[in-house]
């Protein structure tokens, strides 16, 4: 293999201790790689990450040392060398220009800040380094160090939003919200694109939901629509669609055990933590759809939330999945229908025979009634029946209802 040697001295390894502190604190912040693109780049002869750096105007500290290493370690030889032909992420974000100014895209006030990043990104044209300028392709470039340098600063995409960007088809992204094992999403086509989802498991925090039992363990709700909301999330990102998970959780990440182990640790998308009040849960909620409507109103107008719920009735009784939508919302029983007829077809053509006794109506429920955005809210089985807890406890049955909820939203969206 034909290499091309850094120019990095040992002193500077992308093994730092201490410098590993410092990025595992960048990441860790609300503007966390998984969340929006990265500025990507060729080499050339003779390039190591110190010329790469200095191309781009950036430091060549230790930290953005280790932040290059990190973003490209499945891309480095063994000794933090370069690979001829490969290319490579800089540690610049590219953030969706709002098409007004950039101190609204940040959500900043300091105009001199914004001046020194405006030139930042004209010199980078001039330099040949982008083909247009940010008002051109609505690609804002922000180098690391603006972030920490200025912790108020926000992105558009605001880092917990699941977002590839302008993808084409067959790019792989990472994202750690949905855990190791499935991380890795490679977008298959762009048929969502232009759509935003909102998608929201009930319970979590301090409130596990209800409760079910199977033999001597206990199913807590939040857990299991949490994984069926991360399913739907992935699959939903696989066709271009721009996902916000308003639940979030620090490790689960979408699991294949039959029973998933309660915990305390969800909080709200924007690291907000869940009340232990229940109408301040619901309030919060409604409050983050709200305001990240109007923040996306510029970028689209095709937004939707989905609310996923598991039910809890009387041991006896089976229920096949509940869709519900707020009076005169057209579009959100539009949507949940879509869905509705799905699931019904599925079940009629894997299970032929078995009957699909479900109810799709309007409902008067907090979280409908008071987002604006067009939703649907689901609920997805009786966790106290033995029949429907098959529907949770089996991971490829979990899988099976995301798919077919991501197939009656595409079905909606782009028949």
């Amino acid at each position: 293999m034909n290499r091309m040697q850094s120019s990095l001295k040992s002193k500077h390894s992308c093994r730092n201790p201490f410098v590993f502190i410092w990025l595992l604190f960048l990441l860790a912040s609300p503007y966390s790689a998984h969340a929006i693109t990265y500025v990507e780049t060729g080499t050339r002869d003779g390039d190591g990450i110190y010329t790469l750096l200095r191309r781009y105007e950036l430091p060549t500290t230790q930290p953005y040392i280790e932040s290059f290493c990190t973003l490209n370690k499945d891309r480095l030889d063994g000794d933090d060398t370069l690979v001829r032909g490969q290319f490579y992420q800089m540690p610049i974000l590219v953030v969706r220009f709002d098409g007004q100014t950039i101190r609204s895209t940040l959500g900043i006030d300091d105009y001199d800040r914004a001046k020194e990043l405006e030139r930042y990104n004209k010199r980078m044209h001039l330099l040949g380094l982008r083909d247009e300028l940010y008002t051109d392709d609505n690609r804002l470039w922000v180098p690391l160090h603006w972030f920490r340098d200025n912790p108020e600063l926000k992105t558009p995409q605001d880092s917990d939003a699941e977002d590839t960007g302008e993808s084409n088809p067959g790019k792989e992204y990472n994202f750690s919200i949905f855990g190791p094992k499935y991380s890795r999403v490679t977008v298959e086509d762009q048929r969502l694109k232009d759509c935003i989802f909102y998608l929201v498991s009930g319970h979590g925090g301090p409130d596990p939901g209800a409760i079910g039992k199977r033999g001597r363990y206990h199913l807590h709700e939040d857990e299991y629509a949490y994984d069926i909301t991360l399913r739907l999330g992935r699959e939903l990102i696989k066709h271009g669609a721009l996902v916000y998970i308003i639940v979030r959780d620090p490790d689960d990440g979408i699991r294949d055990d039959a029973i998933l182990k309660g915990d305390r640790d969800e909080y709200y998308w924007g690291n907000e933590a869940i009340s232990r009040y229940t109408i301040n849960r619901l309030e919060k909620r409604a409050n983050i759809l709200n305001a990240l409507k109007h923040k996306n109103r510029f970028r689209s107008s095709n937004q939707y939330s989905i609310i996923l719920h598991v039910d809890s009735r009387s041991g006896k009784k089976r229920v096949d999945i509940f869709y519900y939508y707020k009076q005169n919302d057209r579009i959100g029983k539009a949507l949940a229908l879509s869905m509705y007829r799905t699931v019904r077809d599925k079940y009629d053509e894997h299970q032929p025979g078995r009957g699909y006794k479900s109810l799709i109506t309007t409902r008067n429920l907090y979280m409908l009634e008071h987002s604006q955005v067009n939703s649907v809210y689901i609920e997805l089985g009786n966790i106290q029946n033995q029949r429907d807890q098959d529907r949770f406890v089996r991971a490829n049955n979990r899988q099976a209802v995301a798919n077919w909820l991501y197939l009656g939203v595409l079905d909606y969206i782009d028949p």
